[in-house]
């Protein structure tokens, strides 16, 4: 009878303190200690440091990635239906960290001795397995916030705590990194340090981020096969949007990729790249906590990711046009000073806002499918997106080694006008292409505020009214 007594004393509309959005915000800057890693220097590592011909890296990255997005709705599913002392999601977590740190330490280590297809072969593998244990680990993570509370406005702020936290680390390894790796000597062995020393950093944030949270929504545990989970897509038009928007976000990863490369032989400055890595995350962390703000005076939360999207698609295209070129790390100081500006400080505002607000707005969907439905697929849904969003990904990314395969792109060496002129335009105009797209989709996000609580009002009602029977 205690048991049951303290169940119902839960408030499942709980706004939690602030120690228990830090503590959940810990979790994705662990996980920042991984993805920054593979997302902003895996593709250049393999293609520089391993020597894999540039289209070899992006058949691996492909293969890799679609593993990785068919593998998240069977660890949304699985994830939903696990019961524990822990909860549903931070079981997976606690379980799936370490070894996940361990292969992303292996994925930045190579023998230049071995031949070039057994290189691969090993990128492939260590590649493959860190895909799978990232998504055991980021999916249930992202999941969370559907059992730690039914507040709307609560789960916005803990996307943002989670997007700030992820930008400080963010800016921490932006800066850090190429530092950390030129002071280890620039070689291979010299990015298979750097990342042992930032994996070992995020063990503490994972620990902090498993206990100090907690999942107090009652939701039951239904047991629902993983097809039956699909049907809920037909016609969950703030899935689709919501999903559209971050296929876009995907596909711009593949303009991310060409930076470096741009940084480095376009603009002939690759600190450049590590300077413009802690400008933008510190403003998206700005960006990322305006939203405690901004979206407490909208009606809905998509409003702000769509102007966020149109803003950086215009600044995108704005700095294609700046006289880059050749700059050198001595030269064309105001060229630079206007692209940190427009291409880091105003850009990462707006990725802080945009990433926040659709982060937030993934558990809202769990209830409207909750309430169309009558099944909740929180895992299931936050899986869905995710898997748009690697797919979108995984094309991008290798469609952008392929890119630099087919212009002819030969690793440290001068480049020609053409390959220059590519890794011009993919870093910008396709990233502003995106952009667009992405926008639209919120435009047309319907789900608003007042309609999301007679939503939630009424599940509750239903779930009131079944325990009574």
């Amino acid at each position: 009878m205690s048991t049951m007594n303290q169940t119902t004393a839960v408030d499942e509309y709980s706004r939690l303190d602030t120690k228990a959005r830090v503590c959940y915000a810990f979790g994705d800057a662990a996980c920042n200690c991984s993805w920054t890693m593979v997302s902003s220097y895996l593709t250049f590592f393999f293609t520089d440091m391993a020597l894999i011909p540039a289209g070899l890296v992006g058949t691996v990255i492909l293969v890799s990635k679609l593993w990785d997005a068919i593998n998240d709705p069977i660890v949304g599913g699985l994830s939903d239906r696990t019961k524990t002392k822990l909860g549903r999601y931070r079981p997976w977590i606690l379980v799936s960290f370490v070894p996940m740190l361990i292969f992303n330490i292996l994925c930045f280590s190579t023998n230049l001795n071995w031949s070039t297809m057994t290189r691969a072969i090993w990128s492939l593998g260590m590649y493959f397995i860190l895909v799978f244990l990232y998504t055991c680990v980021n999916v249930t993570y992202s999941a969370m916030p559907t059992v730690m509370t039914r507040d709307a406005d609560t789960r916005s702020s803990l996307a943002a705590w989670r997007m700030t936290f992820t930008f400080i680390i963010g800016t921490i390894l932006g800066f850090t990194v190429l530092r950390v790796v030129n002071h280890f000597g620039g070689d291979a062995t010299a990015y298979t340090k750097t990342t042992a020393i930032f994996s070992v950093i995020a063990i503490p944030m994972f620990l902090i981020c498993v206990f100090g949270t907690k999942e107090i929504v009652n939701i039951p545990y239904e047991k629902s096969s993983l097809k039956s989970q699909f049907t809920l897509l037909k016609g969950n038009s703030p899935v689709w949007l919501l999903t559209l928007a971050f296929v876009a976000w995907g596909f711009m990863n593949g303009g991310m990729t060409f930076k470096m490369y741009y940084f480095t032989y376009y603009v002939g400055d690759q600190l450049m790249f590590a300077n413009l890595n802690t400008i933008t995350p510190i403003f998206a962390a700005v960006g990322t906590f305006s939203l405690n703000y901004l979206v407490t005076k909208v009606k809905n939360k998509a409003t702000i990711p769509a102007w966020m999207f149109t803003l950086y698609a215009i600044v995108s295209i704005a700095c294609y046009f700046l006289p880059m070129r050749e700059l050198g790390a001595d030269g064309g100081s105001s060229a630079k000073l206007i692209y940190y500006i427009i291409g880091g400080a105003i850009p990462g505002f707006c990725t802080g806002a945009i990433l926040g607000s659709l982060y937030g707005m993934v558990p809202d969907t769990a209830e409207y499918t909750m309430y169309k439905y009558n099944q909740y697929a929180g895992g299931f849904l936050s899986t869905v997106v995710n898997f748009f969003f690697k797919l979108g990904q995984a094309i991008a990314i290798a469609a952008a080694a392929w890119v630099l395969e087919g212009i002819g792109y030969v690793p440290n060496a001068a480049q020609t006008e053409n390959v220059l002129w590519h890794m011009n335009f993919w870093t910008h105009i396709f990233v502003a292409i995106c952009y667009v797209i992405a926008a639209i989709a919120m435009f047309m996000y319907k789900l608003d505020k007042e309609t999301y609580a007679k939503m939630a009002a009424e599940i509750v009602a239903r779930r009131d009214a079944a325990e009574q029977q």
